[in-house]
């Protein structure tokens, strides 16, 4: 169980390209220079179209996205500790172009680059515990309380639902039958 999780965007990949190991190696290179840690594991891959965005121009140079969720055991670097803080959070929600300082700017490829605003941390050992497993009793219920049987439901008069269902649609027949008959026997030509 990795503790400490972090997922990142990155805007200018396709999953179907990051699928291989080998690109998976580099995607992890570059993120361990900014989490400060060599192990590092690659928990998910996500494409961003099932996160709901938008699918791309078919151009050269427009990419899906991809969400990247890797974990550690070791906790977050100082570079991605500045993603909880509330100015940190201020700026993306404003919109504002977020400045990245020069310490965490870590892609050498530049398809690694991900989006700072997009990127999310998850501390799992914060986690709420699990609610207690409910205990089995005996079934039977403790002498003292009335139990009052719920009332039944009120008679009910099916006989209109029988006219609409069944007569009205039975003398639209009769009447388009004798129609029919009338229209073949007694409009006959020569009669």
């Amino acid at each position: 169980m990795l503790l400490y999780q972090a997922e990142f965007f990155m805007q200018l990949r396709e999953v179907e390209k990051v699928l291989p190991s080998s690109v998976q190696s580099e995607i992890k290179q570059d993120l361990q220079k900014l989490w400060n840690n060599e192990a590092l594991e690659i928990v998910n891959i996500t494409n961003a179209l099932d996160r709901g965005g938008r699918v791309p121009l078919p151009l050269a140079g427009h990419y899906e996205g991809v969400y990247v969720k890797v974990g550690s055991k070791k906790y977050f670097s100082s570079c991605l500790q500045r993603v909880m803080t509330p100015v940190y959070q201020k700026q993306c929600a404003t919109g504002a172009k977020v400045k990245v300082p020069g310490e965490c700017n870590f892609c050498k490829i530049p398809s690694n680059c991900i989006t700072w605003c997009k990127t999310e941390l998850f501390d799992l050992t914060k986690l709420e515990p699990a609610p207690p497993v409910p205990t089995m009793g005996s079934g039977i219920l403790e002498d003292g309380g009335y139990f009052d049987p719920p009332v039944s439901p009120p008679s009910r008069d099916y006989f209109p639902d029988y006219i609409v269902t069944l007569i009205v649609p039975l003398i639209i027949a009769i009447l388009l039958c004798l129609l029919l008959a009338y229209i073949m026997y007694g409009r006959r030509e020569g009669v």
